[in-house]
C-alpha cells in the first residue's frame, strides 16, 4: 500500500477525468492502439504486482513530463499491461460515477 498526498490524489483524479472524456494525457493514441491490439493472456500474480508497482510509481511522480518519461522507459510488453490496467481503472471509475445504466 502506498501513501499519497492530496496533490497526487488530485492529479490522479484529473488524469482519470480527462481520460474518461477521451483526453489521454499520459499515453499517445498509437501506443494505446498497439496495447489493445496485442493479444495477451491474463496476468500472472507476478505481472499484476509489477503493474501495481508501475502504477504506484506513476502516481508519485510530480509532473506529467516525468510520468510520460517513465512510461516511455517501460518495455512494450509491460507498457501494454500498464495501459490496459489504467483503462480498466478509468472504466471502473466511469461505472461508479454513472447514474445511467443500460
Amino acid at each position: 500500500m502506498i501513501t499519497i498526498n492530496q496533490n497526487q490524489l488530485d492529479t490522479v483524479e484529473y488524469l482519470i477525468t480527462q481520460s474518461a472524456q477521451g483526453n489521454h494525457i499520459l499515453f499517445d493514441l498509437d501506443t494505446v492502439r498497439k496495447a489493445f491490439q496485442q493479444k495477451t493472456a491474463p496476468m500472472t500474480a507476478d505481472q499484476a504486482r509489477e503493474v501495481e508497482t508501475h502504477v504506484e510509481t506513476l502516481i508519485t511522480l510530480e509532473t506529467f513530463e516525468r510520468q510520460q518519461a517513465y512510461i516511455k522507459a517501460l518495455t512494450p510488453e509491460v507498457l501494454g499491461r500498464v495501459i490496459k490496467t489504467y483503462f480498466n481503472i478509468v472504466e471502473n471509475k466511469l461505472f461508479e460515477t454513472s447514474k445511467v445504466r443500460h
